[in-house]
């Protein structure tokens, strides 16, 4: 296998094959509050912006594979806090939250996360989940529909097989030279090292970079995903977005729309790394997906304000 510290064409398309790759970091919001809550024996690092106190359905942002909080919600960080609360969660083995010897799944993200809603007592969320975030996110609709307000999934796919084609291929063969459309898509060496800085106080070292890596191209070869049977029952009011060179394509996209009865954005000149810094775009479709949804927004939104 590939190291991380290699720097041929064939380490990028490793890297990116785990297709969970993060965005393009940028500057972000400083948190109001930072803690961890436990998941079985692994402390889950959250932040939270704002005042969860205030009555109002919190945000909850999940950064994609290799991401961190800031890294991939630096852009939307500061605008989202300014509309409601907002938790972010890092997951395990990614920048401030330690690593498991046991293999990531959806199923451990999806307990991780809802530990720290558990936590801060917070029954229901707007979920805006990016890459492997959005994944997510469409798993705790399906698995735990109670606890999501809205589902925003921007750049996120159905399964494997509804990846851009050649993205696909890479996850499957990693040794293999990828071809020149894999590459159109790919980040720079730059790209990886903005990505392996969101690492650096991780508890068990920056090392915990290139562990992570691993684990996450085992884990996108497994059978996660959903069915069209499947994906069908997901109830959440849903919002999916993605780039016109994005992960995902378009006519995925679409499939998946169709399938959920979800609002769908294809936003131009955009890739996988981009989409998450075209803040001016995103932030108006994610508001017109919350007040279309038809949720009583505000209300019930912590357990103890429940009838």
């Amino acid at each position: 296998m590939m190291t991380l510290t290699s720097t041929s064409r064939s380490c990028k398309g490793a890297m990116q094959a785990s297709v969970l790759v993060g965005a393009m970091a940028t500057p972000a919001l400083a948190q109001d509050t930072e803690g961890r809550a436990m998941s079985g024996d692994l402390g889950i690092y959250y932040q939270v912006h704002g005042d969860l106190g205030s009555g109002t359905v919190p945000f909850l942002v999940l950064h994609g594979g290799m991401g961190t909080i800031e890294g991939d919600f630096g852009a939307l960080l500061p605008s989202l806090a300014a509309r409601r609360p907002v938790i972010g969660v890092e997951q395990q083995g990614h920048g401030r939250t330690g690593g498991r010897d046991t293999p990531v799944t959806l199923a451990a993200m999806r307990a991780d996360t809802l530990a720290v809603l558990d936590a801060l007592d917070v029954e229901r969320v707007h979920v805006v989940g990016f890459s492997m975030g959005g994944m997510l996110a469409l798993d705790l609709a399906l698995s735990a529909p109670e606890r999501l307000a809205t589902l925003t999934a921007i750049s996120a796919s159905q399964n494997l097989d509804g990846m851009h084609p050649a993205i696909a291929e890479m996850n499957r063969n990693p040794q293999a030279t990828p071809s020149p459309e894999a590459l159109e898509l790919v980040p720079s060496e730059e790209d990886f090292a903005r990505m392996r800085a969101g690492f650096a106080d991780n508890p068990d070292g920056p090392e915990q970079f290139q562990r992570t890596f691993r684990q996450l191209q085992a884990f996108i070869v497994t059978d996660w995903g959903w069915s069209d049977e499947e994906l069908a029952t997901l109830a959440v009011p849903t919002l999916l977005a993605l780039g016109d060179s994005d992960f995902t394509p378009v006519e995925h996209g679409a499939h998946m729309a169709a399938l959920i009865g979800a609002q769908l954005a294809v936003l131009p000149d955009t890739t996988h790394l981009s989409i998450t810094s075209r803040s001016d775009w995103l932030l108006p479709l994610i508001d017109h997906r919350i007040t279309t949804a038809g949720t009583g927004d505000a209300a019930f939104d912590r357990k103890w304000d429940r009838p």
